[in-house]
Formats: structure tokens, C-alpha cells, sequence
């Protein structure tokens, strides 16, 4: 088993996604997951508050899905030179309904030689009769490494949001305060990839107006310090 195991990974044979982004999110309805929406967050005037290098704004496209967060780091060495991984607190998502296995939001095969690719292998977790879990990195459909004896206090259960394959996602942070100016970084996603040539910093001076607008989006300032932004959405991206 061990051998076969060695060969699949050693030939890649295995079903790689492209790079989503996946967010965790929390409080969806049953009935809203695994269907195709197309929003913008947060809503027209509510006010919100958020943190430096947090999300403000975001116009998206995806899916609500299952995720599971495991809460220890794990690895294991392979024949090869693989080096299969499980890291803390790092989301992994169901893509369907049917589906029994976990994608993660990061590389967890990892090739020391560069000849090779690295990938995303699916993860599975199995409940045992005694109340105990297992975790699994699949290969092939086969198990190429596991954890076991592990309880629910292991993993947080959760929901997430995995952006559509190809589709443009576009946000805005709060970037800080200095003085009476206020910093903004506006990012354009697409395959899950930051696009360089789409990412821009800009701002407002408070002492001009509490009211910033950038790519046809426009958002009123209600209070910020160099740590926190408290505001609220006025009009959404423009398509």
C-alpha cells in the first residue's frame, strides 16, 4: 500500500482545482448552500466596522459551501521527497453537496524538487463509533496519510465562501489613518489570483469630506483611527 501510495503521488495523479478564494463566514442558511450567487457586501447603508488590512467592500461571485478548520498542524515525509501537510487554522471546503471530501485553501502536497508540481489534495475526515475522528490527505482515492484519535474539539465546523472559477472579485480595505488622511487598497481577484496590475492604494482627506468614491463605489465616513473604521456603503462597485 505504501508503494502505490508513493507512485500515484510521484505521478500526480490526482484532481488539482484552480486557486479559489475561500472565506470563512458564519450563520447561512441550509437552504442558500451550494447555490451560485452573485452579491455585494455589506448592504447599503449599514454601518459596519472593521479593523486595518480588513475587508470594507466586495463585489463577488460564488457559492456558500461546509468547511472544516482543523485546529493542530500535522505532516508527514513521503518517498519522493513529498511532504503532505495539514496546518492549524487554515480553512478547508467542501465544493459540493455530494461531495465527501475537503478542499483546502492552501498547498498541502509539497515537492522539494522543483522538476515536480506541488498540489491541493483533498482531506477527509471519518467519525469512529467511539466518538473519535480521523483525518486523511486522499491520493488517487486512496488514503496517503492520516491522524486519528482526534475529538470534535480538534476542528471547528464552519461555513465558507469560494469564489466562481474565473470570475472577477473586487474589494476594498482600510489601509490606516494618518493625520486627517484616510488610506484605501483596491484589489481586483480573478482565478483566485490577485491581479498586479489592478491593485491601487487611495484615500480622503477628512478635513475635504467624510465621503470617498472609487470604481463607481461610494462610501461615507462615519469615525476612523489608525486601527478601526466605522462606515457605511452608499452605492456598490458599478459593473
Amino acid at each position: 500500500m505504501k508503494h502505490l501510495l508513493s507512485i500515484l503521488i510521484l505521478l500526480g495523479f490526482v484532481s488539482v482545482a484552480s486557486a479559489e478564494t475561500m472565506i470563512e463566514v458564519s450563520g447561512v442558511e441550509e437552504s442558500k448552500l451550494y447555490q451560485f450567487i452573485s452579491d455585494d457586501k455589506p448592504e447599503i447603508d449599514l454601518e459596519e466596522t472593521v479593523y486595518m488590512g480588513d475587508r470594507m467592500l466586495e463585489q463577488r461571485s460564488g457559492k456558500y459551501v461546509e468547511c472544516l478548520v482543523p485546529l493542530f498542524d500535522e505532516s508527514a515525509n513521503k518517498i519522493g521527497g513529498w511532504n503532505l501537510i495539514i496546518k492549524a487554522n487554515k480553512i478547508v471546503c467542501k465544493q459540493s453537496k455530494q461531495d465527501k471530501d475537503y478542499l483546502p485553501s492552501y498547498i498541502n502536497g509539497i515537492q522539494e524538487d522543483p522538476a515536480f508540481d506541488s498540489y491541493r489534495y483533498d482531506v477527509r475526515l471519518s467519525g469512529k463509533t467511539d466518538g473519535k475522528y480521523k483525518i486523511c490527505l486522499r491520493v488517487g482515492g486512496l488514503n496517503a496519510h492520516c491522524k486519528k484519535k482526534l475529538s470534535s474539539s480538534d476542528f471547528r465546523f464552519t461555513q465558507g465562501f469560494i469564489s466562481e472559477e474565473s470570475s472577477m472579485q473586487k474589494v476594498i480595505e482600510y489601509a490606516g489613518k494618518k493625520d486627517s488622511f484616510i488610506k484605501f487598497i483596491y484589489t481586483e481577484y480573478s482565478d483566485g489570483y490577485i491581479r498586479d496590475a489592478f491593485t491601487r492604494e487611495f484615500g480622503v482627506d477628512l478635513n475635504e469630506g467624510n465621503v470617498v468614491a472609487y470604481k463607481g463605489a461610494v462610501i461615507e465616513i462615519i469615525k476612523a483611527s489608525n486601527a478601526t473604521i466605522t462606515y457605511k456603503v452608499v452605492r456598490h462597485f458599478q459593473l
